[in-house]
């Protein structure tokens, strides 16, 4: 049976990434910051419990439809945060607990920051360590409960739990070896509490929403390039004023797929923040002959935004990610993966290896679920290589690892797969997108 082609609008929620930086940097200004089309994923609702435990003043409002939420952040500046009674639970979110770190790592109490199961198997070194090279204390501790047969696990270095005691930072002049939009948003937000200069260097662009949220909210920093970000001590809290968040582009890009795999497809896609540094779903579809236009540009704020017309145009041809580009859509390739095992000819991905420390080997579990789908897969150590088909037999296990993106890839390539997919779960689809699943019927009715 062919499936439903996807028709009509839909508008997915707000983007994730600028919707964290909008809560935690309403923290530096003084008054109430109203956050527009906040994102109700899990992970911004942790970013938002966390704040409130440090004293921050949070108030949501959940629009008519219970997607679109607005959020009001009150605070007079970094002094409104206060020791925590309880340990800051980031969940499965790793913007949450990085960009807390840098937060934290200035203000003059100790905060203990942990996750789940999942988050505490990412490495934290990367932005722990550089706040400890400013002057920040920071301990690794053990887990209670862990280990085998209940006992205590003893503390992992470099990993969740830890606790960072805010102390006297000094400026410092950082070189990141991977570019890390959340490693040079930590440092930068420790570097406003710091003594001197903070500057971060990245290796290659990486999505700019830090610097234009910084210029939108007039948080004092300087620019060279697109890679050099400097910022000084915040001496006085800038005034609140609200912030628009646009659709999320990695939300979208599930249903961009669809639309260009399942035939006759005709969706559009609203208020997609089209960030430079967010482009890369886009520009791989574009470049395997997908048919998307771009309609009424415009900017949210400083962020640049467009609705997307998506029609299927026939089967895709075959492309290449490069290291270079990957920064620019990390977590779009599970779900570009499946428009490669459909395209003709071979779609193949390099310098990915950052998949392997995601919610789950990302590598790994993709490129053996597509396997087990029936695509032509060679694997390497920092991608894979496709050679496309024409269908996929499906009727696989499709193990999702509790990792959103792999569960959300799954439903759609339950869409084009001649048998169903049994997928493991879709529970994890909350973290990013609560309504997935109900919008994707919508749909495809």
């Amino acid at each position: 049976m062919k499936p439903k082609p996807l028709r009509g609008t839909v508008s997915v929620p707000g983007d994730k990434s600028i919707s964290h930086r909008a809560l935690i940097f309403s923290t530096l200004l003084e008054g109430t910051t109203e956050v527009k089309n906040c994102s109700q994923a899990v992970d911004c609702q942790s970013t938002a419990e966390c704040l409130s435990a440090l004293g921050i003043g949070i108030t949501e409002e959940t629009s008519a439809l219970g997607m679109a939420k607005n959020v009001s952040v009150h605070s007079e500046g970094l002094s409104s945060l206060k020791m925590s009674s309880v340990p800051l639970f980031a969940g499965n979110s790793g913007t949450t607990i990085r960009l807390l770190s840098g937060l934290l790592a200035g203000r003059p109490f100790e905060s203990v920051l942990d996750g789940d199961n999942s988050l505490r198997k990412r490495p934290m070194k990367r932005v722990t360590e550089p706040l400890a090279t400013m002057g920040a204390g920071i301990e690794y501790l053990a887990v209670a409960g862990s280990g085998n047969n209940g006992e205590t696990r003893p503390q992992t270095p470099g990993y969740a739990p830890f606790s960072i005691r805010g102390g006297k930072l000094t400026g410092q002049n950082f070189y990141l070896k991977v570019a890390s939009a959340q490693v040079e948003t930590a440092i930068l937000l420790a570097g406003l509490q710091a003594e001197g200069t903070t500057t971060v260097n990245l290796p290659s662009a990486v999505r700019d929403h830090t610097r234009r949220m910084f210029e939108h909210l007039h948080v004092p920093f300087s620019q060279t390039g697109d890679r050099t970000m400097s910022v000084k001590r915040l001496t006085t809290p800038p005034k609140a004023k609200p912030i628009y968040v646009p659709a999320d582009m990695s939300s979208a890009a599930f249903f961009m797929v669809a639309a260009c795999l399942v035939e006759a497809s005709d969706l559009l896609l609203t208020d997609v923040g089209m960030n430079p540094g967010r482009l890369l779903a886009l520009e791989v579809l574009q470049s395997m002959g997908a048919a998307i236009s771009i309609e009424n540009p415009r900017h949210f704020g400083l962020e640049p935004v467009a609705d997307l017309r998506i029609k299927y145009a026939g089967r895709l041809k075959g492309t290449s990610i490069s290291a270079k580009e990957i920064a620019r859509g990390i977590d779009e390739i599970p779900i570009l993966a499946l428009a490669g095992a459909l395209c003709q000819g071979e779609f193949a991905v390099s310098g990915a290896e950052e998949l392997r420390h995601k919610e789950s080997d990302r590598l790994e579990a993709i490129t053996e679920n597509l396997q087990a789908a029936g695509a032509e897969i060679l694997v390497k150590q920092d991608g894979f290589v496709i050679q496309g088909k024409s269908s996929l037999a499906g009727g696989s296990r499709w193990k999702t690892h509790e990792d959103h993106r792999l569960a959300m890839t799954g439903l759609i390539a339950n869409l084009v797969c001649q048998d169903k997919l049994a997928i493991e779960e879709t529970e994890s689809v909350k973290i990013s997108y609560p309504g997935f699943a109900v919008d994707l019927a919508h749909l495809c009715q």
